[in-house]
């Protein structure tokens, strides 16, 4: 049972198994009933909309559990490998290259046990549209808008999400002209002020709010520009981000260590 699980042959497997769940995957997404319960599925917690699309389209939470399946094999395999070849072999002969590979093993471990952990735990809350001047409370958390600036046209903003992300070029949309001022407090806690960009989230302790993209507000708001935040909560989300720097990182002494120059007529390449 060792030998089966600690097999490169099992890796090169799951390996592609994993690939062809994820290829399927865009392949749902051009169908739209199948492509409204992807987007519901990024909008929530995993362990949240499962259930709930179990009870609409079973397709989807069966391939999520396939994925699921396969991750959770691919987990086993890499433990088993670890401990049974990497570290015994590092223990034998402790070289920095061998030691290195190892701990390129132990990182992606704690990075896969960090994603199963996110898919049960944490608060997930999408599509907040905000104005300047508005307060959004979601249980203790209090958000308050008292700024927004956006520099850019935004004419391309009336043509929808999809439409309007296409046209998000360069020339424009000019990602650090365009920003939320947010005031945020969680319950007795001192409030965090702070700004809010595309791809420049504000962080208040354990809990990370996003802008996704500016709105053109209808209605109330009609011909005022807004945000639309996605709030997540999770205590293993920055301790992913560190492990996941480090596994890049040991991954990179890796290739240095083992990296030799070629020789050809006397000179190196």
């Amino acid at each position: 049972m060792i030998r089966f699980f600690s097999s490169l042959r099992l890796t090169f497997v799951l390996l592609v198994l994993l690939v062809i769940l994820l290829w399927m995957g865009t392949v749902f997404s051009l169908f739209p009933d199948l492509k409204d319960g992807i987007k519901l599925m990024n909008d929530d917690l995993i362990f949240h909309w499962f259930f709930t699309a179990w009870q609409t389209n079973w397709i989807l939470p069966v391939w999520f559990l396939c994925i699921c399946l396969v991750a959770g094999l691919l987990f086993v395999n890499t433990l088993v490998c670890s401990v049974t070849k990497q570290l015994v072999t590092a223990l034998k002969v402790a070289t920095p290259r061998r030691w290195s590979f190892f701990m390129i093993h132990l990182f992606f471990l704690i990075v896969l046990f960090c994603h199963g952990i996110s898919l049960v735990t944490g608060h997930k809350t999408s599509n907040i549209q905000l104005f300047e001047g508005d307060v959004h409370k979601i249980g203790t958390l209090t958000i308050e808008v008292p700024a927004l600036t956006f520099s850019d046209d935004s004419e391309f903003l009336k043509l929808g999400p999809r439409k309007s992300r296409e046209l998000m070029t360069r020339d424009k949309f000019h990602r650090k002209a365009n920003f939320a001022e947010l005031r945020v407090t969680d319950g007795d806690e001192s409030a965090v002020s702070g700004r809010v960009m595309m791809l420049s989230p504000l962080k208040c302790g354990n809990t990370r709010l996003t802008l996704t993209r500016f709105i053109f507000g209808r209605g109330d708001h009609q011909g005022e520009i807004g945000i639309n935040l996605t709030v997540t909560r999770n205590a293993f989300t920055q301790l992913f981000f560190i492990i996941y720097a480090l596994m890049i990182l040991s991954l990179v002494c890796f290739i240095v260590m083992t990296w030799t120059p070629q020789v050809r007529k006397g000179v190196i390449q």
